[in-house]
């Protein structure tokens, strides 16, 4: 059910981009997946094919980027499933990439901030602008350009096939899909909504 959902949407969203990855790893690689919603995004809708590894950290979002650097610095191709907000707090992990010969392929999905938060209580207890104030936490940045900034080849990716053709290609590089952190609400309702109607049916 969760499958026939995610292949009706004409957009990759954030569970597509989990699932893609997933069936789409190239051979051999290993896949360092970033804790809050890209975990779990894998672990509900990657289907069969997902395995990762996965670094806590001290905040949840500690060292994501390096963890998988490290791995592909040992020599294996090395791909990370990861939020712009985690990216961006171990950026450190992009500096000096693009000369150490490490095969290292990060897909960001890019919600401008933390998009886990939205689906817990406090998203309808305040505000619009307190909740982006104090969970939300938008960044503004621009992942494209924080790629250029480290010489990363950096592009922005919105389907399906897009995603394929970059994860076939060695890295490093940085593929961004653009989200919605209100629609990737809506999304999982209606995944979860699917599977329930399966299992009433079934």
């Amino acid at each position: 059910a969760a499958e026939r959902e995610l292949a009706s949407s004409a957009v990759l969203t954030e569970p597509g981009v989990a699932r893609c990855v997933a069936d789409h790893l190239p051979t051999g690689a290993v896949l360092t997946v970033a804790s809050s919603m890209p975990v779990r995004d894998l672990e509900w809708f990657g289907g069969a094919n997902a395995s990762a590894h996965s670094n806590r950290g001290a905040n949840g979002i500690d060292g994501v980027t390096s963890t998988a650097l490290g791995r592909a610095l040992a020599g294996v191709p090395s791909v990370v499933l990861i939020g712009d907000l985690a990216l961006v707090h171990d950026s450190n992990a992009l500096v000096a990439l693009a000369g150490r010969g490490a095969d290292l392929r990060i897909v960001v999905v890019d919600n401008d901030g933390g998009g886990i938060f939205s689906f817990l209580p406090q998203a309808a207890a305040m505000t619009g602008e307190r909740f982006e104030q104090l969970f939300g936490t938008p960044l503004g940045a621009d992942i494209e350009l924080l790629g250029q900034a480290h010489r990363i080849p950096t592009r922005t990716v919105t389907t399906a096939d897009e995603l394929v053709e970059q994860l076939e290609r060695p890295g490093p590089w940085i593929a961004r899909v653009p989200s919605d952190r209100a629609d990737n609400v809506t999304v999982h309702h209606r995944l979860n909504a699917a599977v329930a109607e399966a299992l009433r049916s079934g």
